[in-house]
């Protein structure tokens, strides 16, 4: 230690102790009066060295020496640096994205004793029967939270003004170690069903109370109302709290015992077949996640028994009874992002990490060149004593410092390149709240990479410049040199157009596949129209007057002038949301379970004019077609082949389960084009749509499709009035 702080002092001392050095020298030689003192200058080093540590002082040097040469030719260092800053600003910003999304730990209390709760035959979400279960019965964990993401409307009516909503279990804040900074958080007292005994309760972020409240410090026991209902808001947690996805940072948490106020349809608190919830647990000190794994695997047989939908048929509930648990590490979080994008993203990596390999060749080639012009310093050098070693060392210096400053306008540019994708990624109207910010593993990262760049583009050049002979270098027309860096300069332009070919044919692949992508025929015609959601279940309305208002809304949008026609839905074709069921066609022999399965839309009259889904067979949908009339149906040209062959489907029936446990019968009135129902590179799916008058239980929420020859954003406020 005493002597890491001599060599300290010195660095920090360097030209007093310096000036000291030179006068004990002197004193030393004035001494010894004439008698053989030795040489000076080896002496005066081998003093230094004590003080200093030599390479250090030798790499101090080589950087200067490299950064007068870099200055003396702007150029080339320019252009060198600017390459590498694009190579290594790509990677970087890449790798900025894959740590946000799957490497960074939660900012939460020992995040890599936090797992998942899974179900190898279900996934990840489960119903709150099933939670509750976990909760009172489990041993395998310290503690244990539910929760899931939502949007809750902040409006008081009109157009909705959404919030990032979190459910979230009573111990929820306390198993992640989060405090509150303001007021307090949940307790098991508040996630009492319909509300605890304070009432309907609230925890926001710090940004939702920066930006709604304009941060009110008397914040504590204020209102907001979401979905319209009141909730009182007791706490904020701190900044650095964004919830357990990383793509969104939540705005307003509520317990899960709330749900019915905001449901007030149905509550999925007591639903058997109502998958929703995440499930997380803290491991015991001590304890592995294989003990806690076989805990949760032994306890799983007395969870589903207690929790099997009673409305299942009898086959569905022993595949039920079969299930299991499973635990996955939670330290990350959870990000749709870097479930849906982690290929693209390596994939993205890859290429860019071919474009680097590119720039490293071509700066090796202008080090080639550089070498050749100074063979003859080089040769001069060696030649009056200098190490192989050492001039390569030199040489290798020039070649770090250019990645090194590559490196620094490389994470430049990865902090814009980033940001860009994020919003690339983002969906429109909802972007992604990923935190790209670099932490010390992207500062590592860079540097690595800028090291190993500066290793790879300078190591050749280096070698194949001290590997001349001085001799022959120092030869009037020697030409030794040159004609060695002819030959790995060929090697490395054949390996850039190798690598060239290999990023055009890439991305000739590319634009082929997005070409394809943009051709494909997607069974409706998605041009000029507006898409309008309306929710009923923050409203008055009774449920079973919501047809006749999702009609007269209808009315209304086709009456306003310059709209060509206008329908509603309950699934938007191409939106993610689904709605699927086993079907029983009539005179049809199921070849396997999922052989029926058929997915739904329901739609009002007119909604194949309004997206231009040609009708093929039979007739559209009337006004007649209400809750009086027989249940009817149109299919897809797809589910009209499979199930009836040649023959002739229209009056033909088709039994459907409409609740649980109950099955409708309907007839096929028309046969319409196959569409692309929830992704464009689907395969065609089997498809089948029904009345929205004759739904007994009116679904809360729908879209309306507004079609017009002219630009639909013109629109938007006559849309917004009708409404």
């Amino acid at each position: 230690m005493s002597e890491m702080w001599r060599r300290l002092r010195y660095l920090l001392n360097r030209r007093q102790n310096e000036q000291d050095l030179a006068d004990e020298m002197r004193l030393h030689q004035d001494l010894a009066s004439g008698r053989s003192f030795g040489n000076v200058t080896q002496l005066r080093e081998a003093s230094r060295a004590v003080w200093i540590w030599p390479f250090l002082e030798t790499f101090a040097q080589d950087a200067r020496y490299a950064l007068r040469t870099l200055r003396a030719n702007p150029g080339f260092a320019a252009t060198a640096v600017l390459s590498l800053a694009l190579g290594i600003g790509a990677n970087t910003a890449i790798f900025s994205i894959l740590n946000a999304v799957m490497l960074r730990s939660l900012p939460v209390e020992d995040p890599q004793r936090l797992v998942q709760v899974d179900s190898p035959q279900g996934g990840p979400d489960f119903t709150n029967p099933i939670w509750e279960q976990v909760r009172d019965h489990q041993q395998a964990f310290s503690g244990t939270l539910a929760f899931e993401t939502d949007r809750f409307d902040l409006a008081a009516g009109g157009e909705s003004h959404f919030a990032e909503g979190l459910w979230a279990s009573g111990d929820f804040f306390r198993v992640l170690g989060v405090p509150a900074m303001r007021g307090r958080v949940f307790t098991v007292a508040d996630d009492l069903h319909g509300g605890g005994h304070a009432g309907p309760v609230a925890v926001i972020s710090h940004g939702f109370w920066q930006r709604h409240f304009a941060s009110d410090p008397d914040i504590v026991g204020k209102t907001v109302r979401l979905n319209r209902h009141p909730f009182t808001i007791i706490g904020v947690t701190p900044p650095w709290f964004k919830g357990l996805d990383v793509d969104k940072a939540y705005d307003v948490a509520i317990p899960i015992g709330c749900e019915p106020i905001l449901h007030t349809d149905a509550s999925a608190l007591a639903a058997r077949s109502w998958w929703w919830l995440r499930i997380l647990g803290r491991l015991l000190p001590g304890e592995t996640q294989q003990q806690a794994d076989a805990r949760m695997k032994a306890l799983a047989p007395e969870v589903y028994r207690a929790t099997v939908p009673p409305h299942w048929g009898a086959d569905g509930q022993r595949q039920y009874l079969q299930r299991s648990f499973a635990l996955h590490p939670a330290a990350t979080g959870f990000s749709d992002t870097g479930s849906r994008y982690r290929t693209a993203l390596f994939t993205l990596m890859a290429v860019v990490g071919l474009v680097l390999l590119i720039a490293c060749a071509n700066i090796a080639n202008l080090l080639l060149a550089r070498a050749a012009a100074r063979q003859r310093e080089i040769s001069i050098r060696m030649a009056i004593g200098a190490a192989r070693r050492r001039v390569m060392r030199q040489l290798m210096s020039e070649s770090l410092l250019l990645s090194v400053l590559g490196a620094v306008g490389g994470l430049l540019f990865a902090v814009w390149g980033s940001r860009l994708l994020v919003r690339f990624l983002s969906k429109a109207g909802s972007e992604l709240q990923l935190d790209t910010a670099p932490d010390l593993r992207v500062l590592a990262f860079t540097m690595g990479v800028a090291v190993l760049t500066g290793l790879l583009f300078g190591l050749a050049p280096a070698l194949r410049a001290t590997s001349v002979s001085p001799n022959n270098v120092l030869k009037e027309h020697a030409r030794g040199m040159v004609a060695g860096r002819f030959g790995l300069g060929r090697a490395l332009v054949t390996g850039q157009v190798a690598l060239s070919i290999m990023l055009l044919v890439g991305a000739a692949l590319f634009l082929g596949t997005f070409r394809n992508l943009l051709g494909t025929d997607l069974g409706f015609s998605r041009h000029n129209v507006l898409l309008v959601r309306a929710a009923m279940m923050q409203t008055n309305v009774p449920k079973d007057q919501r047809p006749r208002v999702y009609r007269e809304i209808v009315e209304r949008l086709r009456a306003i002038p310059g709209v060509e026609s206008a329908s509603s839905s309950v699934v938007t074709p191409i939106s993610g949301d689904t709605w699927n069921n086993v079907v029983s066609p009539e005179g049809y022999s199921p070849k396997g379970k999922f052989d029926t399965l058929v997915y739904f839309n329901r739609v009002s009259p007119g909604y194949f004019a309004t997206m231009r889904q040609p009708l093929l067979l039979g007739r559209d949908f009337s006004e007649h077609d209400d809750a009086g009339a027989s249940k009817v149906m149109l299919i897809g040209e797809s589910a009209a082949r499979r199930f009836f062959g040649k023959a002739d489907p229209i009056g033909k029936t088709i039994r459907a389960e409409s609740q649980p446990g109950k099955q409708d019968v309907y007839q096929v009135i028309g046969v319409v084009k196959d569409i692309k129902y929830e992704a464009v590179n689907e395969d065609r799916l089997l498809s089948a749509f029904v009345a929205c008058a004759q739904d007994t239980e009116p679904w809360s929420e729908v879209t309306f499709e507004v079609r017009s020859e002219s630009r639909v954003e013109a629109f938007i406020p006559a849309v917004r009035a009708a409404i």
